[in-house]
């Protein structure tokens, strides 16, 4: 079986020296980088959501490396707008500790998803969770907590607040992502991951309804809906027993 995570990452603020004000400001100098402050994960389908602190480990090398062990574990991971910041940043983090890159994973990022095949107001992860009627962002900003946080002696409801606010950015991510799932043509194809024929590409079921054939010149494919996550999918040949691909 295939193991899919989803995660998310809070970061500090990078911190810098320089000239202007805040809407014409020349860096000319890094004071204090960002750094991984926390992250929360979950398997897909999984009941739990688990909160990992910088805290919890004597180094942050060591806290770092848990991460990468983390997405070195996953066949597929998700993140929203993971291609563009939580994917970058970690890979960030583990050449900055001489850590060695987690092994080759398919990913998929919801933002880009949304982007791709939708067309909402905003993409954010908060605006999909309130469009879709999924729910939203703990209101409380991390930014508010960081400077305790990142003291080195953080206080239990600091911590606790932290936790809450990123544990729900999972939990939200997971809705929106299930959401969406059937309508993801470019979904990684999870009959190649299980090396299995006759699944659905996205979700894994062998519930498939035939529904019609997918035309051309050459012949035409059986077509397929998914009757786990409503998707639609369509046979490679013309065998009985073919290998399912994703479809529109």
């Amino acid at each position: 079986m295939s193991r899919i995570i989803l995660y998310d990452l809070e970061t500090s603020r990078t911190q810098v020296e320089g000239y202007g004000n805040r809407w014409d400001f020349k860096v000319v100098k890094f004071t204090k980088q960002s750094e991984l402050m926390c992250y929360s994960w979950k398997e897909l389908g999984e009941k739990n959501v688990h909160f990992v602190s910088r805290y919890d480990f004597k180094t942050y090398h060591d806290f770092v490396q848990s991460l990468q062990a983390l997405l070195d574990g996953a066949d597929i991971t998700i993140a929203h707008n993971g291609g563009s910041f939580d994917d970058k940043m970690s890979n960030r983090f583990f050449v900055t500790e001489g850590i060695l890159p987690p092994k080759p994973r398919k990913t998929v990022d919801t933002k880009h998803e949304a982007k791709r095949w939708f067309r909402f107001d905003s993409n954010s992860l908060d605006d999909l969770g309130y469009f879709l009627g999924l729910g939203r962002k703990e209101s409380i900003g991390y930014a508010n907590l960081e400077d305790d946080y990142m003291s080195g002696n953080p206080s239990k409801k600091t911590v606790k607040l932290l936790k809450k606010y990123n544990d729900q950015d999972v939990n939200l991510l997971e809705a929106i992502y299930l959401r969406m799932l059937p309508f993801m043509a470019s979904h990684p194809n999870l009959g190649d991951i299980h090396q299995s024929d006759g699944i659905c590409p996205k979700c894994g079921s062998d519930n498939l309804h035939k529904r019609g054939f997918n035309k051309k010149r050459s012949g035409q494919t059986q077509r397929y809906q998914c009757q786990n996550c409503g998707g639609w999918c369509s046979e490679a040949s013309l065998k009985k027993i073919g290998r399912v691909v994703n479809g529109v």
